[in-house]
Parts: C-alpha cells; sequence; structure tokens
C-alpha cells in the first residue's frame, strides 16, 4: 500500500518540521539534560569517557558507570561531528524520535498489516496523552526534545520483537541472534530496556518454532544478548569499586529481595502506577479526548486482540499483545523510581495497540463502528494541532539558555572552580565546574562511604565560585526553618559561607530560568 508508506513519509516531515523548530530553546534545560551530555563531552573532546562534573567522587572523572554506555557513546559521536550546544545535545533524541517513527511503521506492518503501521506513526505524533503544560503533551513531540536515552529504548525493544516474529516465519538462526542483540541494545540504553529479554524466552513456550528448537532459540537469543554485553561488562571490571561506589546513589531501587518493594512500586511508585492511574483517571477533564481514547480504548485493544489470536492461532498480532502487557507489568512492579520520560518507553507499544484496534474495527465493516473510528481519530488530529500550536507559541516566549549562561560567565573571573546544579554546566563548560549533587554526595550516608559534613564536603570541592539558582534558593529558603528536615544542610552551607568569608557578587535575573546569586569564595 504505497499510501500507507506515504503517510509515514508525511509524519516524518511533520515530526522534523516540530521538532528542529526552537530545539535550542525549548523547553528550558533541565538538570539530566547536561548531566547525561558531560560524559559524551569529555569523550569527544579529550578521549575519557568520564564526567568532570562528579570529579573526585569513586573516580567518575576517569570512568563514567552513571549512564548506561549506548547513548552517550552515540552522543560523543554528534559532539564530535556537529559541536557542542543545546541544538547539538538534543540532536540525538529527535533522530531516535524519527527512527522510532519509522520502527513503529515496520513492527504494526509486520504484526497487522501496513494501515496499523501507518496510523500508529499518526498517533505518536498526534495524539495528547498528557497534560503538557507548555509543552504538547503528545509524549513523542516531547520527549524527542529533551537529551535523554529513554527514547533509544523502545526503537531497539521494537526491532527485537519485529526480528523474533520474523525468525517464527524464517530458517536459521540468524533472527533469533538478532533479537537478542537489539534486546541488548535496548538495556545498554537504559537497564529497564532488559525487560524485553524475559518476554521473548517466555514467547518461545508458545510461539510455533521449526528446526531450531525452543532451547536452541532460548540459547541463541541470550547468545546475541550477551555479545554486545561483554566489553561494558569489562569496562566494570576495570574499576569495580569505583562502579560500586557510583552505584550508592542508585541502590535503593534495586531492593528486590524485600517483598514491600514491589508493593511499594506497585501501589505509590509515582507515575506508571496502581495510585497514579485511579487519581489520573478520577481527575482527568471530560475534554481530553486523546488521553480518554487510551484510557478506554487500550484495555478493549487487548480484549479485542486476544479474541482475534483465539480465532486465528498462527496470526503474530497477539506477540504485540503479550509484549504490551508483559512490558506494563514490569514497569509497574520493578521500577522504584518512575518519572514521565520513562512513558516513552510503554507509549509505542500502546500506539501500536490502538492503531491495530482502530483497523480491526474498521475491517468489521459497521457503520457504526467505522463513524466511531472517524470521529475519534479527527478529534484525535485536532487537539494535537492546536497543541503543537500551543507549544510553538511557548517556545517563542523562552529565554535562550545560552544568553543566561553568558550573563552568569561575565560574573566569573576566568579559571574558577564553579560549583552549581548541573543544570547550567554546557553553557559554563569552559570553567573547571561541580555540581552540587557531589556535594550533597559526599555529606549523604548512603551515598558515600566515609560520610562528611557539607562544610567539610564543599573544602573538599573547593570552589571559587557558587551558584545559587531558583531551585537552590527555593531549597535553601524552606531548610532556613528549624523543624525542616534539611535544616542541616542550610547551617552548614551557611558555616562554609561564613568561613570562607564568600561574598554575594552578582544577582541575574532571568524570566525563563529564574534568579541566579553568585558568591564568590576567596582562598
Amino acid at each position: 500500500m504505497t499510501w500507507a508508506r506515504a503517510v509515514l513519509g508525511a509524519c516524518a516531515i511533520v515530526y522534523l518540521a516540530v521538532s528542529l523548530d526552537h530545539l535550542g530553546v525549548f523547553p528550558a534545560v533541565g538538570e539530566d539534560e547536561p548531566w547525561i551530555a558531560a560524559a559524551p563531552y569529555k569523550l569527544a573532546t579529550e578521549g575519557v569517557y568520564g564526567s568532570d562534573l562528579f570529579a573526585g567522587y569513586y573516580g567518575v572523572e576517569r570512568h563514567n558507570y552513571q549512564h548506561m554506555p549506548l547513548y552517550p557513546l552515540l552522543q560523543a559521536g554528534v559532539f564530535k561531528v556537529a559541536g557542542v550546544g543545546v541544538f547539538q545535545m538534543r540532536l540525538l533524541p529527535v533522530l531516535f524520535g524519527l527512527a522510532l517513527l519509522v520502527v513503529v511503521f515496520i513492527v504494526g506492518r509486520a504484526l497487522g498489516d501496513e494501515r496499523v503501521g501507518a496510523l500508529a506513526a499518526v498517533l505518536l505524533i498526534t495524539l495528547r496523552v498528557a497534560d503538557g503544560g507548555d509543552a504538547t503533551g503528545i509524549l513523542l513531540l516531547d520527549r524527542a526534545r529533551i537529551n535523554r536515552y529513554d527514547i533509544a529504548v523502545p526503537v531497539f525493544g521494537l526491532l527485537a520483537l519485529w526480528a523474533f516474529a520474523r525468525a517464527g516465519r524464517a530458517p536459521g538462526p540468524g533472527w533469533y541472534l538478532l533479537a537478542g542483540t537489539l534486546t541488548a541494545l535496548a538495556s545498554l540504553s537504559h537497564l529497564f530496556g532488559v525487560f524485553w529479554l524475559p518476554i521473548l524466552l517466555a514467547l518461545l513456550v508458545v510461539v510455533p518454532l521449526g528446526r531450531v528448537g525452543r532451547v536452541g532459540a532460548a540459547s541463541l537469543i541470550v547468545i546475541g544478548f550477551l555479545v554486545p554485553w561483554v566489553p561494558w561488562l569489562l569496562y566494570i571490571a576495570t574499576g569495580w569499586d569505583d562502579y560500586r561506589g557510583q552505584m550508592l546513589f542508585v541502590a535503593s531501587r534495586f531492593d528486590l529481595l524485600n517483598v514491600s518493594f514491589y508493593l511499594d512500586n506497585t501501589l505509590h511508585g509515582g507515575p506508571i502506577s496502581i495510585g497514579w492511574m485511579v487519581q489520573t483517571v478520577l481527575d482527568l477533564p471530560w475534554h481530553r479526548i486523546g488521553s480518554w481514547t487510551v484510557v478506554l480504548g487500550i484495555p478493549l485493544a487487548l480484549a479485542a486482540m486476544a479474541w482475534s489470536a483465539r480465532q486465528d492461532r498462527r496470526g503474530a498480532v497477539w506477540l504485540l499483545g503479550v509484549a504490551a502487557v508483559a512490558q506494563f507489568v514490569m514497569f509497574l512492579t520493578l521500577l522504584s523510581v518512575k518519572t514521565d520520560n520513562y512513558m516513552i518507553g510503554l507509549w509505542p507499544l500502546g500506539a501500536l495497540l490502538l492503531a491495530w484496534f482502530a483497523v480491526w474495527s474498521w475491517d468489521r465493516g459497521s457503520r457504526l463502528l467505522r463513524s466511531a473510528v472517524a470521529i475519534v481519530l479527527t478529534l484525535i488530529l485536532i487537539e494535537g494541532g492546536t497543541r503543537i500550536a500551543h507549544a510553538q507559541g511557548s517556545a517563542r516566549r523562552i529565554d535562550n539558555y545560552d544568553a543566561f549562561a553568558a550573563d552568569i560567565a561575565r560574573c566569573i573571573p576566568a579559571g574558577s572552580r564553579v560549583l552549581g546544579l548541573q543544570h547550567y554546566w554546557l553553557g559554563l563548560r569552559q570553567y573547571p565546574y561541580r555540581t552540587w549533587l557531589m556535594a550533597v554526595n559526599l555529606a549523604h550516608p548512603l551515598y558515600y562511604h566515609d560520610p562528611m559534613t557539607l562544610d567539610a564536603a564543599l573544602d573538599r570541592i573547593d570552589p571559587d565560585i557558587i551558584l545559587v539558582d531558583f531551585y537552590m534558593g527555593r531549597f535553601l529558603r524552606a531548610a532556613a526553618d528549624p523543624d525542616h528536615p534539611s535544616h542541616r544542610t542550610k547551617a552548614e552551607f551557611d558555616v562554609f559561607l561564613a568561613r570562607r568569608s564568600a561574598k554575594q557578587v552578582c544577582t541575574i535575573e532571568n524570566r525563563t530560568y529564574g534568579s541566579m546569586i553568585v558568591y564568590r569564595v576567596p582562598k
């Protein structure tokens, strides 16, 4: 169906036009983006895969274990070729988003037909799932503008599912090996990508297999998975003690032997938890057509898919339903820290389910069903277009990050060691820059083997300049209350400022990034 491929091409053009517009400005640079970019920058400019943001914290300036390696290595290549800046930092997620559009089309075509793939691509760039605030609320468009590695996971995970489906129809072991390798790439982008491995292995129990056999297929998938992991494991082994130290920051996320861990994740784990879902539905306005389409449409799609698979056991479409449910259950139970960013790992499966259900309903031939599909799709397109226009208007009101960083830099003497939140490292990378998180980690008994006071941690970092931005300022004002749980942190910071005779030398106001206070710390 050439029209379906034309739809995919149109989706790609719209996606790139929207995603590249004001990419270097909107949204405002967040805390994770420069943090993730710091190691790729050092690799591209110095040939060392380390992060100077945390220099002195378990060797992170020499070997970075804070993030899975695939995305940072690719981003280092982008920096090497395209230079460094906010636009370049966000270019890689845009490219992964484009790849995701194509992959969703390929998977939809393989598990349904080209209509499913084309409609899923349309839904990815038009269906508003979240409120969005100043952004669109369309997950792909919003997540592709932020420098995070989550968006890489569904690209490789869905390709792994596609390769697995092909393996059941093609002779030879290659497709199973490829499925395992693609699963490894998903997990080397973000650890939750490993969820695809047990799914594929479990599906081997029920799918029809050829001469390879179940044990052989499972072995090939595991081998394909392990091969890309070997270099990363060897890299970890070269700095095992530092790896263990750097992982202290996230150790609480792996309390797998504690039953309450799973209960808390399921019931109260923020986004993608039962409590969150119930409250979201209760608070959902009636006019949010995209969100209601997800809330009502996905359960109906799964029911229709189960019925369809019961009628035709040879079809591969049920693989999508099983994978979607299994992924959701693992996100629900195994992730203790869940953010809106993680939703992109699940949402492409949801788009495929809705697209398949729409095509399935259309093919029933009922005039009522076809009218309902057409009306809902029209309303989705109208809502999505309105939100895109809203986000473009918001982008024009955002102040330039580089201009704000330049204003800060005018208050900082050359060569100064700067302590500030990681948000501003990219614009101030000409200075030796340390993040406030390092000082906090050194003073936290769970994050450092020999914890110290914040005053001592700041002495160890020995900054010449301290930046107190809107977020740190708000925290310090709240912590000034003696009953605040972090009051001791505020008191120890005040001790450091007084003991080192630190002076406030600048206050910079910005309508997007708020107030920035610059302290100079004499030697």
